[in-house]
């Protein structure tokens, strides 16, 4: 509970940066422009980007395509590997694909959750739909099991300080994941309304051509 969301983000940060050349090639330096202004809220470290690319290229996910300089600051075009730009391979694009419908990590990381919204098109919103309820689900046997230990030490009672201690903690730990399912049930919800939009758009274009 105490990470940054940095921290917390960082195992996805390649994924991000996968997604975004997936939606089109750039170099580190655009890549990083991208980054900050589509999940800005991930506060990524400096360099972030560059070494998410090293990676990705390093498994075969993305390839250097050219030298692109007409973008990048006057200081950084003098031989920079951030000139080089980048486009997704087809294993790259499956394995994005791989992740983006996988179910989330436990306890759910809001920042990748939401990369996984970021990226995802039409045609993945009632898969989203179901990673958020099968986070939802787990959170809420966690909640459970919490609220269960916290009975049984009210019915065990006893006043030793341990013990009272330890009651604080778990009461925390239930706030903690009954704010988490809160979050889960609203996100749910914005995503089930938006596959009921995207339904009824389809309904008059699907009339229409069978006109």
């Amino acid at each position: 509970m105490g990470r940054t969301s940095a921290q917390t983000f960082a195992p996805s940060a390649g994924k991000a940066v996968l997604g975004l050349l997936v939606e089109q090639p750039g170099n580190c330096y655009q890549l990083e422009r991208r980054l900050e202004g589509r999940l800005g809220s991930a506060q990524f470290s400096h360099g972030t980007t560059y070494h998410a690319v090293k990676r990705l290229a390093q498994k075969g996910l993305i390839r250097a395509v050219e030298r692109d300089r007409s973008t990048l600051p006057a200081r950084a075009q003098a031989g920079s590997p951030r000139a080089t730009a980048y486009e997704v391979t087809a294993e790259g694009i499956e394995h994005f694909e791989g992740w983006l419908r996988a179910s989330t990590s436990m306890p759910p990381v809001r920042e990748e959750l939401l990369a996984k919204i970021m990226f995802c098109g039409p045609a993945d919103l009632p898969r989203m739909v179901e990673i958020v309820r099968e986070a939802e689900l787990a959170c809420m046997a966690q909640l459970e099991d919490l609220n269960e230990r916290m009975r049984r030490g009210r019915r065990l009672g006893g006043e030793e300080w341990r013990a009272r201690m330890s009651m604080i903690v778990t009461s925390g730990d239930a706030a903690w994941w009954d704010a988490r399912i809160r979050w889960l049930q609203a996100l749910r919800q914005y995503l089930q309304r938006e596959v009921q939009r995207c339904e009824a758009e389809r309904g008059p274009t699907s009339s229409l051509r069978r006109v």
